[in-house]
């Protein structure tokens, strides 16, 4: 790792202590989460600028701004698009932080938390859902022009969305109730 740039494999070592430490887990889908946060220009490195212009989505934030990061959490591979399989490992990811916090109280690794296939199968329709809403084309990928769009126009979206990565109702992610 540069002096001022971090590469994708060094954020995840990076992501992946840090985990361990606090975490116990080695899940990737978090890691991938959070290098897209950091990513602005998609080029795989995050140098200082981009460390920063992150940190200040986190302080001073737009509802672009909000959409930009929300949409780079959704897109794992980076590849500027959305795929169903990517919204299911978020929306997986979530619940399993859900357990980790209430039922494990932060006891058990992320990716020794399992899920019936119960759960798996409500993960699925949820996401499968949601992501039905938000490929208005129906080709079976999300843009970042199609995300933007509805996420800027449909309260309803950016309640899920806010549910889905804050995982907080008291934090109103998009200034919905500004």
């Amino acid at each position: 790792m540069g002096q001022s740039q971090s590469k994708g494999k060094d954020f995840a070592e990076i992501a992946q202590n840090s985990r361990q430490k606090k975490y116990g887990g080695l899940d990737t889908t978090f890691s991938s989460i959070l290098f897209n946060l950091f990513d602005r220009n998609g080029d795989k490195d995050i140098d200082f600028q981009e460390f920063c212009l992150a940190y200040g989505y986190l302080v001073n934030r737009s509802l672009d701004d909000v959409s930009t990061v929300s949409f780079k959490c959704l897109d794992l591979n980076g590849d500027g698009e959305v795929s169903k399989n990517e919204l299911r490992s978020v929306v997986m990811m979530n619940k399993k932080m859900e357990k980790y916090v209430k039922i494990h109280n932060k006891q058990v690794p992320l990716d020794k938390i399992t899920l019936d296939p119960r759960e798996t199968s409500d993960i699925y329709d949820k996401a499968d859902k949601l992501f039905a809403m938000l490929d208005k084309n129906g080709d079976g990928r999300v843009s970042n022009e199609e995300f933007m769009t509805l996420v800027k126009s449909s309260p309803q979206i950016q309640k899920i969305f806010t549910e889905l990565l804050v995982k907080d109702e008291s934090v109103d992610f998009f200034g919905v109730n500004k």
